[in-house]
């Protein structure tokens, strides 16, 4: 297995979600006609569904909320990055950052389960991603317990 230094991993990690964040910027100017496509693929049976406008509009807001949550995560996943090359992990910053990081996912999850009324897909999808946002919520939590157990030491001392 290939093992790289500590170091070295958030540096991978921090151009991974860079790049991730500009894909994703990018990828918004590409989100209309993206959605459109979605919307005419025609489900299981063969069939496409006939939208009103109002709901051709609802799906476009969606994936523009869903595109916003998810750069605004990786803007906080970046900064949370930062704090780890700075040896800052166990501080109310990263708390911080990590919680709210678990509500974009979670938000995320709630829209994609939303638009089960139009996409099949979107409930399992949706489901895994709320999932990984009360992953990431078990360890916010676990980091804050760190952080209280590591202050009460530092007032020991």
């Amino acid at each position: 297995m290939l093992r790289i230094n500590r170091k070295l991993s958030v540096y991978i990690s921090l151009v991974l979600t860079v790049l991730m964040f500009v894909s994703a910027v990018v990828f918004a100017f590409f989100l209309p006609s993206f959605t459109e496509y979605l919307i005419g693929i025609p489900d299981y049976t063969g069939e496409r569904y006939s939208l009103a406008h109002y709901q051709r509009v609802l799906i476009h807001i969606s994936a523009y909320c869903e595109l916003a949550l998810m750069v605004l995560g990786l803007g906080m996943l970046f900064a949370l990055l930062i704090l780890v090359l700075k040896e800052k992990v166990f501080t109310a910053a990263a708390v911080e950052l990590i919680r709210y990081i678990s509500w974009c996912l979670i938000f995320m999850g709630v829209i994609l389960i939303a638009l089960t009324f139009f996409f099949t897909l979107a409930a399992p999808v949706g489901v895994a991603v709320l999932f990984v946002g009360l992953a990431v919520r078990v360890v916010k939590n676990v980091i804050e317990a760190a952080v209280f157990i590591k202050e009460e030491n530092d007032l020991t001392v």
